[in-house]
């Protein structure tokens, strides 16, 4: 029985498809950056831009004391209360400070603010990177409303590989069981697409970035 002649087409292509050899994908390069990098060179502008967009605190302060005159200041005007600091280093570097805080975890289901240091800070995209390995664990900067996160220029790096390439020459393969990237204040959009903002996390995020270049 003779086929319609538009239908022969049809098959003839089909048999043409099922005959013809298809060339192999070329391999992707996993390796490749798929994100524009910025023409901005210094780190720390990267980051702040950055956070400031994802509703994060930035300040900048050039040394040690400097940060104790901020820190004390900013405290003052948002009526921080109930601070506590875990980390020796941070209590000794805020110890010349106005501050009045708490370094043990006795009353720590009052805790208003949390102080902590942090492994990185990511300023591709504005994330703080933090790990169970600092001495103020997994609670100080979840538990609190406010996380204030201390953190020096020498910690910057560029994208979220290079903070992981950092922690891995740091640990070796004792890396830590909890490795977490903040970035901004806690957020969800669940409930009717309505942002609310300290959902799961602190509702705050504060960064002050000391200037150790010349160090």
């Amino acid at each position: 029985m003779a086929l319609n002649p538009s239908k022969e087409a049809i098959l003839k292509r089909i048999r043409q498809g099922l005959t013809r050899r298809n060339t192999l994908p070329t391999e992707p390069n996993f390796t490749a950056d798929i994100y524009t990098k910025s023409e901005e060179e210094d780190l720390s502008v990267i980051f702040a831009h950055q956070f400031l967009h994802h509703k994060g605190e930035f300040y900048f302060v050039e040394n040690e004391t400097e940060l104790c005159a901020e820190i004390s200041k900013v405290a003052s005007i948002k009526g921080f209360k109930n601070i506590f600091v875990w980390e020796k280093a941070l209590i000794d570097m805020l110890s010349p400070s106005a501050l009045s805080f708490e370094t043990s975890e006795k009353n720590f289901t009052e805790a208003g603010v949390g102080i902590t240091t942090c492994d990185a800070l990511i300023a591709r995209t504005g994330s703080v990177l933090i790990s169970s390995a600092e001495l103020s664990g997994r609670r100080l900067s979840i538990y609190p409303h406010i996380h204030v996160v201390i953190a020096k220029t020498s910690q910057l790096v560029y994208d979220i590989k290079d903070g992981l390439e950092k922690m891995k020459a740091q640990y070796g393969a004792n890396l830590p069981s909890m490795i977490c990237l903040e970035t901004g204040p806690s957020r969800t959009a669940d409930i009717e697409k309505t942002l609310v903002l300290g959902a799961h996390g602190p509702k705050e995020l504060l960064v002050f970035l000391i200037d150790d270049s010349s160090n």
